[in-house]
């Protein structure tokens, strides 16, 4: 139950999209047709650099290569608003649920660490199942500096009362991993299968399933 560093694991902070949730392919596409409704055709490319990015740093990326003619405030609602009516329960990733779900049952607590909307946040833990099983949510809306900024996890384990070092933190993205490896926290990057280890170099461990995930941090019996 202790981390390579000999500190107890008191905190577990998810990631939600790309690691609780398949969404990733979800977001793009709302963006995708909102754009085409305001007249601009979105590249496959763009979505390269919206990965992990939170809804204000997509907006100012699309802006600049687009000069759109809308205002954030109107791209995020109505963005969040299609994705909430779009979003279900069968994109979800089974096995990373799973554990969360395990360790719910511990006295170790969870909270999600979010770059999305809050709005978003609360629509995929509704569908997964999990909202009775979070302490809380840090979302894009409640820091100045979304990850690869260590803000959203230091946030987390000050709203806990724990110490950056008695957390760990799962992640699918290079973004979110770097933003757990700069708060100081045990990172756990789980990316989908087939993802190069390569790009996960920073990372604590590295999983591809549920059998390689590092329970033995953990109470789980």
């Amino acid at each position: 139950m202790q981390n390579k560093n000999g500190t107890t694991i008191k905190a577990v902070f998810w990631d939600i999209d790309g690691t609780l949730i398949d969404s990733e392919e979800l977001h793009y596409q709302v963006i995708a047709d909102w754009c085409e409704d305001y007249g601009y055709a979105l590249k496959p490319a763009d979505n390269d650099a919206l990965l992990g990015k939170s809804m204000a740093e997509k907006w100012y990326i699309l802006k600049e290569r687009y000069d759109f003619q809308s205002d954030e405030l109107r791209f995020r609602q109505e963005c969040a608003d299609r994705y909430c009516k779009a979003v279900h329960k069968d994109l979800q990733r089974e096995e990373p649920t799973e554990i969360f779900k395990a360790i719910s049952r511990t006295p170790v607590r969870q909270a999600c660490v979010s770059n999305g909307d809050m709005v978003v946040v609360q629509a995929n833990l509704k569908v997964l199942g999990l909202s009775e099983m979070v302490v809380f949510s840090i979302s894009g809306d409640d820091v100045k500096k979304g990850k690869p900024d260590p803000e959203p996890y230091l946030a987390a384990a000050a709203r806990l009362g724990v110490e950056p070092s008695e957390c760990l933190v799962v992640e699918d993205s290079v973004v979110g991993v770097a933003a757990g490896i700069a708060a100081g926290m045990t990172v756990v990057a789980w990316p989908e299968k087939n993802t190069p280890r390569e790009n996960y170099s920073a990372t604590d461990y590295f999983v591809s399933s549920a059998a390689e995930f590092p329970t033995d941090l953990l109470p789980l019996g």
